[in-house]
């Protein structure tokens, strides 16, 4: 079985993110856990400046780790990290509190989770991340690798953009949720379709600016002598 996109839930709605607050949260709705249910979660955050302020994310107390941050330190900066938790998710599917622990200030935060199926547990393929770290760049789709794993993997991306609308998802990606600050916003996208190997996600800008995204690949966990390889 392949991973397969399960749902997607943003922090907040309309043209304002969080801030002034030790922390914050909302309800991600995913199917039930286990085979064909969801089989990993996964969490992406941005900051509006080029500070650390995001302590933690967990799901109904469940501490995800983080996997990757993309770092913009000049012109408009910003930050957007992936979080991610593939295994030990057991009574975690339907609707359940994830919370973005952070530093309480005046800098504003925004965050998107979302949630796959699987037929085995999953993790992030790290070797096949892509950043894009740029203080002025045109947005493209990224190829992003999965170690052909052997059954096809998923793909996701997270930019915070310092384009005056959030940036639309490129030509093989399917847009997830986007927030418009605007002066600068944030767009988040799934691969449309699965599969394996180098495969494109992305977004797709005809205008460069600065820019803080992560590109990864969700998959399956193989099994090898009886533990998990990863």
């Amino acid at each position: 079985m392949a991973v397969g996109h399960d749902s997607a839930v943003e922090s907040h709605t309309g043209t304002s993110g969080n801030s002034n607050s030790a922390s914050f949260g909302w309800t991600h709705t995913g199917r039930a856990e286990g085979s064909g249910g969801i089989q990993g979660i996964g969490v992406f955050v941005i900051n509006n400046v080029d500070v650390d302020d995001c302590l933690g994310v967990d799901i109904a107390g469940v501490q995800l780790m983080r996997i990757a941050v993309a770092i913009n330190g000049t012109g408009e900066p910003g930050r957007c990290w992936l979080y991610y938790r593939g295994v030990g998710l057991a009574g975690l599917g339907g609707n359940q509190t994830v919370t973005v622990t952070r530093v309480n200030n005046a800098n504003v935060m925004y965050a998107v989770s979302f949630s796959v199926t699987a037929a085995k547990e999953t993790h992030i393929h790290v070797p096949g991340i892509v950043l894009i770290q740029s203080a002025s760049t045109t947005l493209a789709e990224q190829s992003v690798g999965d170690g052909s794993p052997g059954s096809n993997s998923l793909r996701y991306a997270c930019v915070n953009s310092g384009l005056g609308t959030p940036p639309a998802q490129g030509a093989n990606s399917t847009q997830l949720h986007t927030i418009d600050f605007t002066a600068r916003g944030c767009s988040t996208c799934r691969e449309t379709t699965a599969g394996q190997g180098s495969r494109s996600v992305g977004f797709s800008s005809g205008t460069a600016d600065d820019a803080a995204a992560v590109h990864a690949a969700v998959i399956e966990i193989d099994q090898l002598m009886g533990g998990k390889l990863l």
